[in-house]
């Protein structure tokens, strides 16, 4: 076996305040090294502030796709914000990697979100033993994975 390629994505979410997260997201690999940063209200959940830059990119032009990410402020993080992304972010005039990548910075913005509005101390500190944890949390992550999977169906 050869390996041939490798891409590496990190995402990692701070509280900057009360009312706001930062979430940062970043694609590195042999041609690409691309980050972007959301600014996130807790309150609204809508993106209040967007950022992105490519350090590195295969062609020139792919820069001209940055400008993009301003479209992205004032989304709220809901069901369908994926393809509101896509058309946003993506397609002819866009960046694939810019719609990956934000769209994971997305996801753990709304797992971070999920902890902090319905089960914040717990979701942090557990105190909870598994089972008393994923009884709780089932009715909102249902069928999304293992623990959470509906016995019922």
């Amino acid at each position: 076996m050869t390996e041939i390629y490798e891409r590496n994505l990190n995402v990692s979410v701070s509280k900057l305040d009360d009312d706001n997260i930062l979430t940062k997201a970043s694609l590195l690999d042999l041609n690409h090294n691309i980050r972007v940063e959301l600014i996130v209200d807790t309150g609204s959940k809508k993106i209040v502030k967007a950022e992105a830059q490519m350090v590195k990119s295969p062609f020139s032009v792919c820069a001209q796709t940055l400008k993009k990410i301003d479209d992205v402020v004032g989304l709220k993080i809901e069901r369908g914000i994926h393809q509101r992304l896509v058309d946003v972010l993506g397609h002819s005039d866009g960046c694939t990697h810019l719609v990956d990548l934000t769209m994971e910075a997305v996801r753990l913005s709304a797992n971070v979100l999920l902890g902090f509005t319905r089960f914040d101390e717990e979701w942090r500190q557990r105190k909870l033993s598994d089972e008393e944890f994923i009884a709780q949390v089932k009715p909102i992550l249902k069928n999304s994975c293992l623990p959470f999977k509906d016995d019922e169906q």
